[in-house]
Formats: C-alpha cells, structure tokens, sequence
C-alpha cells in the first residue's frame, strides 16, 4: 500500500480547494470552504475537538469519495464505514476492533495508515494557508511541530463554569 501516493492525491486536492477559495478566506476572514464533498461545509482551521465540518471531516470524504478507503480497508471495514457515512455523517472513520481478535494487528496497521494520512495532510494545509499569509501557525501548531503561543488565547468572555 502506498500511504504517499495516498496523502499526495489528497493534498493536490487540499490545494485546489484553497486556491479556488482564497479570495473569501480574506474577505470573510474565515475559512469555511464548500467543495462538494460529503455534506458540502468545512472549515479548513477547524482542526481541535469534534469532526463535524472539521478539516478531518473533509479529508475523511476526500478519501471516501475518491476510493482511497477501498484501497486501505478490507471489505468489512468498508461496510463499516459506508455504514458510519449513513449513521454519522458528522464523524470520521475508524477501524473498529477487539484487542482480542486475530485481526488486531491489521486493525491496528489500517489505524497507523489513516492516522499518518490525516497528519500530513492537516500538516500541509496549514503550511499552504501560513504560505498564503494566513496567521494561523496557532491553530496548525500540533501539526507542524511548533510550541503554541498560549499568551494568544484570551479566554476571558467564556464561563468555563470552574
């Protein structure tokens, strides 16, 4: 399996979205994009917390809508996740599994794979955004292996009910 010829064809993908998209990136000041996949609403900086209209969110309907997960996943985990797409069109694909079970281990391969493919491609959204002179090195911290400047963060207006 060829997880860079995986993460390559999503990230030409990624590319194209953000450039067909940059001019309301800096009118609107946000990122939301609508590129046909899935449910057809992203956020490309939505990449902390839960997956409903999360980068992750797209990158997962990328690969699902052009046929990376067939070449990753066996035949039950594709009725897995076609079935997840039915049930939670919001959330992402995982493998499921028993740490018990004989496939474990291929389980446990197709979790690394994925995990790899939404790591370099999140990675490189965020670098082509910072490249476009998007301040969001904050947000794609964690991705790109650079501290966070907390001393950003103003939390001030939120009750965190402590």
């Amino acid at each position: 399996m060829n997880t860079q010829k995986h993460i390559k064809k999503i990230n030409s993908i990624l590319k194209k979205i953000i450039n067909e998209n940059l001019t309301g990136f800096k009118e609107f000041g946000e990122f939301k994009v609508r590129p046909g996949y899935g449910y057809d609403k992203f956020y490309l900086d939505w990449v902390d917390g839960g997956y409903d209209m999360s980068l992750q969110g797209l990158i997962h309907y990328i690969m699902y809508s052009e046929g990376i997960y067939k070449e990753i996943l066996n035949k039950k985990q594709y009725a897995e996740l076609e079935l997840m797409i039915k049930e939670s069109p919001e959330g992402i694909y995982y493998p499921n599994g028993d740490f018990d079970s004989d496939d474990y281990s291929e389980i446990e391969e197709t979790q690394e794979i994925i995990d790899t493919i939404y790591h370099n491609c999140i990675k490189y959204v965020g670098e082509q955004l910072i490249e476009k002179g998007f301040d969001v090195q904050n947000t794609f911290a964690e991705f790109l292996g650079i501290e966070r400047d907390e001393e950003e963060e103003d939390f001030s207006g939120f009750d965190l009910g402590i």
